[in-house]
């Protein structure tokens, strides 16, 4: 659920808000639910903490307007290293 979520959710930012967001909010923050724009913040943390009493770890996804998606909130990834 939580990739699905990330992935959707980045999928519709670029069909759908990128080229606004990025006219009107660049290097704000946007939370984003079920591919939908929830909200737009100046700070990770507000946009973070909004996602998590809102929709629960794994349930949303926020994206620094004009970066790569951060996928906070969804799950921390640690890889092995091999010697």
């Amino acid at each position: 659920m939580a990739e699905t979520q990330v992935m959707a959710n980045y999928e519709s930012y670029i069909a759908n808000y990128r080229d606004e967001l990025e006219r009107d909010h660049m290097g704000k923050v946007v939370l984003l639910h079920d591919g939908e724009i929830v909200d737009v913040f100046d700070e990770y943390d507000d946009a973070y903490w909004r996602g998590v009493d809102d929709y629960g770890l794994g349930n949303f996804s926020i994206q620094k307007i004009g970066d790569q998606p951060a996928q906070l909130g969804v799950f921390a990834y640690a890889l092995q290293h091999s010697t």
